[in-house]
């Protein structure tokens, strides 16, 4: 009976860790491709960049896990104490500021405990975290430096994140869809202004895809999954 058990966690736990995967990708990729472009050289060592990578792999998993799996709230203070203690490490490895961003976006796991109908809260929190300082790390750390123009960079793949992950914090409001639907509306419009390219209309065809996966597919966890990979898409059409 326990091992029929264990096998069950194990095949729940899969979902998040595949989804996890994928989103941590998205935040490597970005500021990696934007690196190569200004032809800079790894400042930091290979252990530094590890700790950060475990650090998003870590919090991506708690994440994702709050909307699939939920594992028992003891797992769950164990694994945030993980991620605590590489963002601890990061202030003497990397720098004090490397490790107060990263214990920022710490603070959005804290919303998922709240008893909010709406998580408002989470989803702001988790847009900046993951779409904005998450990469803005990666950058310092492999460029050595940050530039005005890498965050500006940054500025439609935060709106993208802010639509595509808005079902899934938002979804309770009689209103909710048409603010959904204005995010859209507007990360198009500002696409289309700035990346008025064949790459920049592919994104734009992942935006549209993802508002029709909202009205189309109402399996949860399979919605999810589709708009992490559209994100991954989404992401890597913007920088090429």
């Amino acid at each position: 009976m326990q091992n029929i058990r264990l096998n069950a966690v194990n095949k729940k736990s899969l979902l998040p860790l595949l989804m996890t995967a994928i989103q941590s990708l998205t935040t490597w990729l970005v500021p990696t491709l934007y690196s190569h472009q200004v032809h800079t050289n790894i400042q930091h060592t290979f252990s530094n960049q590890l700790l950060v990578i475990l650090f998003i792999f870590m919090f991506n998993f708690l994440v994702f896990d709050r909307f699939t799996n939920k594992i028992s709230t003891p797992i769950f203070l164990s694994m945030t104490g993980v991620t605590v203690l590489a963002a601890a490490l990061a202030f003497s490895s990397i720098s004090p500021t490397i490790s107060i961003l990263l214990f920022l976006c710490m603070v959005t796991l804290s919303t998922f405990f709240t008893g909010f109908k709406n998580n408002w809260a989470g989803l702001i929190l988790y847009t900046i975290s993951s779409a904005f300082i998450l990469p803005e790390v990666l950058s310092y750390i492999q460029c050595g430096f940050l530039s005005t123009n890498f965050l500006s960079v940054l500025v439609v793949p935060l709106l993208g994140f802010l639509f595509i992950f808005y079902p899934f914090f938002i979804n309770k409001l009689s209103y909710g869809p048409l603010i959904h639907l204005s995010l859209g509306i507007l990360c198009i419009v500002i696409l289309l202004v700035t990346h008025l390219t064949t790459f920049g209309l592919i994104a734009v065809g992942t935006l549209i895809i993802s508002w029709l996966a909202t009205q189309f597919i109402k399996q949860s966890k399979l919605h999810l999954i589709v708009n992490v990979i559209l994100y991954l898409i989404f992401s890597v059409f913007l920088i090429l």
